[in-house]
């Protein structure tokens, strides 16, 4: 039966999820999963067991079809389910726990990207209800600047050290132990963000060191992605504008960075994207913007349309009798 315990010695296998789980997780360290990763695995991995205390016992698969089957479940939350699942389920299966994954042949689904193109009135009334002369204000300025200006992911901006960042040469090192793809690169930003970094230094408290977060909370401890969105959140509401998450300001830089001229290739590393078709999907917004740019713009449309009420002469190309009748461009 699909996704059953093999007949094995008791002694051979792993006697609870719990039991695989760490296993598990202590694999993934060695492997060095990022501490979000890890976090990520006992959430949702204990989730599905507690929601299902049988599944262990021989019923995972159905189980697992059961949990990813519910009403109303969108792509991103089946893909975050079984991006975890599928790993653990494919360790339980070199433990002997399992003949073979529960989860085997379950594919991921297309997720549609959620990009929201913010105007520049927007940011800047967002901006404009930050209070700056509060470490709360300071630090949640300065880290609207930075992500707007490096496009760098919330995960790795919230987890930089005061070491990271290099005013002189205004630039940011996002270190590979906190890079989402495991990868180190280098992110630029502007002399008006160093300012405002240079503004949140000034409020750290002399007993802070460098293992303090550059972006921390008011007590010196991490702050998370969740946090920050609920932040902005609260900023959006007080300036009268839709909800605004911490990955909208990473979105915004790409837009922005296209719209400007910026070269795909380029924002590809700035964003630390390993497949170039991640980073093409915001070229379908800034490929609209040159759409009606060109309805406006077409020198075709200005001169066979009206224009202040002068109607054109439609232009007819005439060429020599033939058996077609002449193209008359209308």
């Amino acid at each position: 039966m699909n996704g059953e315990r093999p007949l094995l010695p008791k002694a051979a296998l792993l006697e609870t999820w719990k039991d695989a789980m760490e296993d598990f997780i202590s694999l993934r360290k060695a492997e060095g999963a990022a501490p979000r990763t890890i976090q990520g695995y006992r959430e949702n991995i204990g989730s599905f067991f507690k929601k299902y205390p049988t599944a262990w016992e021989g019923t995972c698969r159905k189980c697992l079809l059961h949990y990813l089957s519910q009403e109303g479940i969108s792509p991103a939350t089946y893909n975050a389910r079984l991006k975890v699942l599928h790993p653990f389920f494919r360790f339980c299966v070199s433990e002997g726990v399992f003949p073979f994954s529960p989860a085997e042949g379950l594919k991921y689904r297309r997720e549609e990207a959620r990009i929201i193109d913010h105007s520049i009135d927007a940011i800047k009334k967002l901006l404009s209800v930050m209070e700056a002369r509060t470490f709360t204000g300071t630090r949640d300025r300065a880290l609207f600047l930075f992500s707007l200006d490096t496009g760098a992911r919330p995960g790795e901006t919230l987890q930089m050290r005061p070491s990271d960042i290099d005013l002189r040469e205004r630039k940011a090192i996002i270190r590979p132990a906190t890079s989402k793809t495991r990868t180190g690169r280098s992110v630029f930003f502007s002399r008006e963000t160093a300012a405002a970094l240079l503004s949140i230094l000034a409020f750290r408290k002399k007993e802070w060191n460098d293992s303090v977060p550059l972006f921390c909370a008011r007590q010196g401890t991490p702050w998370n992605s969740r946090a920050w969105t609920g932040q902005l959140s609260r900023y959006a509401k007080k300036a009268g504008l839709p909800r605004f998450s911490a990955y909208d300001i990473r979105h915004q830089h790409a837009i922005t960075f296209l719209r400007n001229g910026g070269n795909l290739m380029t924002l590809q590393r700035e964003m630390g994207h390993t497949d170039l078709e991640m980073t093409r999907r915001y070229l379908a917004i800034t490929e609209e913007d040159i759409r009606k740019d060109h309805e406006k713009a077409s020198p075709v449309t200005s001169l066979l349309t009206k224009e202040k009420g002068v109607k054109r002469t439609p232009l007819i190309v005439v060429k020599e009798k033939r058996k077609n009748p002449p193209l008359k461009i209308a």
